[in-house]
């Protein structure tokens, strides 16, 4: 189908942050064919035609760190004490292949309804998240997780390392590859998963680099996330956990280090020069009162992409939040401003994704991947000459009206058209209570 968007506030994101008032858009099958600025092409028989006349058309969201899947945690853990290692990681031995795909269905509905177009997530049971990401349209860079150690018995201090347990997740990762990989019409891209740096033992971590560059994939990691990592490390090799990465050959361009939040002034120059993408997951780290030494990192020359994590996954609430707390973190506004804000959210993860030729801005030749803001709201309005500042600090997931993937339009007037919605949200409601149900049994 050929698509033409007309009379909208182009967002193009491009080299020159280009911006047009009143802009057009002709999206020819999966790509963009031509733009421009002013009137649009008359449109030829068989087009479809939307007049964007008080909309915004940006690129989607890239969001370079998600656990779709654990959407199921919501309001469960922000005002636990404990509520990382003592509920959420037991919990997950509840999981299951089909409720995994169940709740990653409801994760990922959330992302593409918000305007994300392109997922990069780890967790258990990658290959039915997978199937959901499959089944919804959306873009999804996937890996699984790989875990050398029980995650219930962390909060005990106990990382007692299971071999077995390793070996049959790196098995899965390379099946979640062999099977995936390229799939979906390209869609669907896989990397490997080493959970985090306390959980794979440093020997499994290079066996895992080494599966990496025999597969030609890439990396996606948790990294200096919490004290208690970092005090483990430290005491049982000797390392921090950014040294962790260089020892095992983790290290690279094509590593996605996720938080990095206990890190000193030599982990910061050991991840810039790494050239690994730091996810900056302001929001999720914000409610635990934990911020990574962002404005050290952006003088270092880190590369920096934002990401949800999980249990909220707003990218417009998280967006601000970003710039909110690396301004209190000492950054100036030439280091975090809107438009900086709206880069890393789209097209420096897509860079780093391997995929910034094909998305992440909008530009001839780029894959059709966009959304609609629907500007007629109070949030966004007044509206003036820079629409950018104005998006990034007011518009809100309500606003996406409408989200395209490869052309297809899979978000329109704010409703999935790959699914029913609403079996959608009983389907996820019901699985999260057995689960929960299961969990309390259990600790009775």
């Amino acid at each position: 189908m050929t698509t033409l968007i007309k009379n909208a506030v182009v967002l193009t994101v491009d080299p020159a942050d280009t911006v047009w008032l009143r802009g057009w858009i002709l999206v020819q099958g999966e790509r963009i064919a031509k733009m421009g600025e002013g009137d649009a092409p008359a449109p030829e028989e068989g087009w479809r035609v939307i007049d964007a006349a008080g909309k915004a058309v940006m690129p989607g969201i890239v969001d370079v760190h998600t656990h779709v899947c654990g959407s199921l945690f919501k309001g469960m853990t922000e005002d636990a004490t404990n509520g990382f290692y003592g509920l959420a990681l037991p919990m997950e031995r509840l999981l299951t292949e089909e409720n995994t795909y169940t709740l990653s269905l409801l994760g990922a509905a959330e992302c593409l309804l918000a305007g994300v177009t392109c997922i990069n997530d780890i967790y258990h049971y990658m290959r039915d998240t997978a199937r959901a990401v499959a089944q919804l349209g959306l873009r999804g860079v996937l890996a699984h997780k790989i875990i050398e150690t029980d995650l219930a018995k962390i909060q005990y201090g106990d990382y007692t390392r299971l071999p077995a347990e390793g070996e049959a997740r790196v098995e899965e990762n390379v099946r979640l590859i062999e099977e995936w990989h390229g799939k979906a019409g390209g869609r669907i891209t896989c990397k490997f998963g080493p959970h985090a740096t306390d959980t794979v033992s440093v020997g499994l971590a290079k066996r895992i680099a080494d599966l990496g560059r025999k597969y030609g994939v890439g990396f996606h990691t948790h990294v200096a996330q919490k004290p208690q990592e970092v005090q483990f490390l430290r005491e049982s090799i000797g390392m921090t956990p950014v040294e962790y990465l260089c020892e095992t050959g983790l290290m690279g361009e094509d590593l996605t280090a996720a938080h990095c939040i206990y890190t000193d002034h030599r982990d910061i120059q050991l991840l810039a020069e790494g050239g690994c993408m730091v996810a900056h997951c302001a929001e999720m780290s914000g409610k635990r009162g934990n911020l990574m030494p962002v404005q050290k990192m952006y003088a270092a020359g880190v590369k920096v992409g934002l990401g949800t994590d999980w249990v909220t996954m707003d990218p417009w609430t998280n967006l601000r939040t970003a710039i909110v707390v690396d301004r209190i973190g000492g950054c100036s506004l030439e280091e975090m401003n809107a438009r900086l804000a709206l880069r890393r959210a789209t097209i420096e993860p897509a860079r780093h994704l391997g995929l910034g030729e094909e998305i992440g801005s909008l530009e001839p030749g780029k894959k059709a991947d966009l959304l609609l803001l629907d500007l007629a709201s109070p949030s966004l309005r007044p509206i003036f000459d820079d629409p950018a500042a104005t998006i990034a600090y007011n518009a809100g997931r309500g606003d996406v009206e409408l989200v395209m993937v490869d052309g297809e339009i899979l978000v329109e007037n704010h409703r999935l058209l790959r699914c029913e919605e609403a079996e959608l949200l009983a389907d996820g409601q019901q699985v999260a209570e057995e689960i929960y149900r299961k969990y309390k049994e259990g600790r009775g």
